[in-house]
């Protein structure tokens, strides 16, 4: 969501900024251009593309790029009243962490040690995260060629610049053909520096932001597996809030001080 409150933020500065140079949105148009600096583009994505689904890299770009940013505050209270039900039945498979712990609710039903466990959601994990990354870096590596092409535009531009001066063009024709050309270039710088590499960087983001919640969900498993008391569950989760105002209590959970004695 960031990303998207970004980009109409710079958009905005482009069109104040044509506004204050009397320049009209067509000045900023040609289709050679376009047709240079999105076509290349395009061709090397789905040349370099990496082995992930189709419906896999629609999915990662929709929940990293779309999706609001995530509350640790609330997912640790997630946590704690998965940990004081024993179930997690809205879990939403499509969040790693939420998948996290359904997955370990599941080996925990299952017998599995806890080393066992521990071991087969952090590989789980780290599978995510390396085909995240390769995603990120796959953008990234995208970013360097649109400025490349927007040069091969720019070239095509003085071409048929070259071309208008040995036809006998006025001046006047000359100087929109020069802008035209220079248009491709201004293509290609944008696409790469608006929105490939912030596309590569918003990814990693929040990839680095889900890991601490992986964290925080692997841990609630496996003190469940460890049959932890709700205080000390408590006291468990509430050491990733540090940064927080508020922490968990489980009372507002439970609801009374008899059972909080009795957890105790």
């Amino acid at each position: 969501m960031n990303f998207i409150f970004g980009f109409l933020f710079a958009v905005c500065g482009f069109v104040a900024a044509s506004i204050n140079l009397n320049q009209k949105a067509s000045s900023y148009w040609d289709f050679v251009a376009f047709a240079v600096v999105a076509g290349g583009t395009v061709s090397v994505l789905i040349m370099t593309r990496p082995k992930t689904k189709t419906s896999l890299l629609l999915k990662y770009f929709s929940t990293y790029l779309f999706s609001p940013k995530k509350d640790k505050l609330s997912f640790v209270k997630k946590c704690f009243k998965v940990f004081n039900d024993k179930s997690f039945s809205n879990a939403q498979m499509e969040i790693i962490e939420e998948k996290i712990i359904a997955d370990g609710l599941e080996m925990i039903d299952l017998g599995f040690e806890k080393e066992k466990i521990e071991n087969i959601l952090t590989d789980r994990y780290i599978a995510y995260k390396k085909t995240i990354k390769s995603i990120s870096a796959w953008i990234k590596r995208c970013a360097k060629y649109p400025p490349a092409f927007g040069l091969g535009g720019t070239v095509l531009g003085l071409i048929h610049l070259m071309n208008g001066l040995a036809s006998g063009s006025d001046a006047k024709e000359i100087g929109v053909r020069m802008a035209v050309a220079l248009v491709a270039t201004f293509y290609g710088l944008l696409l790469s520096n608006l929105i490939l590499n912030p596309i590569s960087e918003a990814i990693l983001e929040k990839l680095n932001a889900d890991e601490e919640l992986v964290e925080i969900a692997i841990k609630t498993i496996l003190m469940m597996k460890d049959q932890f008391n709700l205080i000390e569950c408590q006291e468990a989760l509430n050491s990733h809030l540090a940064d927080e105002i508020e922490k968990i209590n489980f009372l507002t959970t439970i609801g009374s001080e008899e059972e909080y004695t009795q957890a105790a």
